[in-house]
């Protein structure tokens, strides 16, 4: 006999599944949907070094930033791009993505 459940209790339910099959916590499932929706708004395209140099130059003054602080940021970045490829690379196998 199924039982009634309200939507949010529901949608929780889900999440929680998913995520534990995915080996993430809910939370960070939750974050990688997030990310996945907005990438989806912005364009993006990749620079060179060179011209990622030139453009904290060009901001100097106007930003307060410092081209380690930049760097950080960068390699900050990229760390949570793999972890999000990751999440969806699991999600596509276990086909929910």
């Amino acid at each position: 006999m199924a039982t009634k459940v309200k939507n949010s209790e529901g949608v929780r339910l889900l999440i929680n599944e998913v995520a534990k099959a995915v080996g993430v916590s809910p939370k960070e499932l939750i974050e990688y949907y997030e990310w996945k929706a907005n990438l989806k708004k912005i364009k993006t395209k990749k620079i060179s070094k060179k011209d990622a140099l030139e453009f904290l130059k060009s901001q100097e003054g106007k930003r307060k930033i410092s081209e380690g602080e930049a760097v950080r940021i960068y390699y900050e970045a990229e760390e949570e791009i793999k972890r999000w490829r990751e999440i969806e690379r699991k999600l596509k196998k276990l086909g929910l993505e």
